[in-house]
């Protein structure tokens, strides 16, 4: 089970239904604690740009935004793979869609893109024949690179993925982003 900061659980963007084909997740199927907890790159964090251990304290473990289609039909695959690519993520660990960074210590993992319903995975042989009911975005904290640009990225690469997708962005909560929302977001790692 997936929880925010507060405790309150997590979903998904549609409550772990099964797949439109009817298809459930496989019994090993990766659960979506493993990408939200996790330093997806699994290489060590630039110690340069580590924030002090004041800022730190403020910033939550992670962000969690969710991209969700406004129509039963939800997105096509082929539509989500042109937007992914477009956004200038790529495909990679744990079958999923990244933005990558080069730090001092090489490529890393910014944040992640994943499905948002089980098995999560976006493989894009898979994706081109099936439609998704939205997309999970989550940015572990603190990042390889200056928070603050991290943020700022992620953000933005969120509500790009939402206009090419027709979509609408969602917070942790699965409440559409108000301008509220979206400047404390900013706010986080000023």
């Amino acid at each position: 089970m997936l929880r925010d900061a507060d405790g309150n659980e997590l979903s998904s963007v549609a409550d772990d239904v099964p797949a439109r084909d009817g298809k459930r997740p496989a019994a090993n199927a990766r659960d979506m604690s493993d990408v939200m907890m996790s330093n997806v790159s699994g290489k060590a964090k630039d110690s340069a740009a580590a924030p002090s251990p004041a800022s730190a304290a403020m910033l939550p473990p992670q962000l969690i935004l969710f991209i969700a289609a406004d129509i039963d039909a939800g997105f096509g695959g082929e539509e989500v793979l042109r937007a992914l690519d477009d956004a200038g993520l790529g495909f990679g660990e744990m079958d999923i869609f990244h933005r990558y960074v080069l730090t001092e210590q090489g490529e890393a993992s910014l944040f992640s893109v994943a499905n948002g319903v089980k098995p999560w995975t976006l493989v894009p042989d898979e994706l081109v024949m099936h439609a998704t009911p939205g997309l999970s975005m989550i940015l572990n904290l603190p990042s390889p690179i200056d928070d603050n640009d991290a943020i700022n990225d992620f953000l933005r690469t969120a509500e790009r993925l939402a206009e090419s997708l027709n979509g609408v962005l969602k917070d942790h909560n699965q409440q559409p982003i108000t301008p509220d929302v979206r400047s404390d977001l900013l706010a986080l790692a000023a």
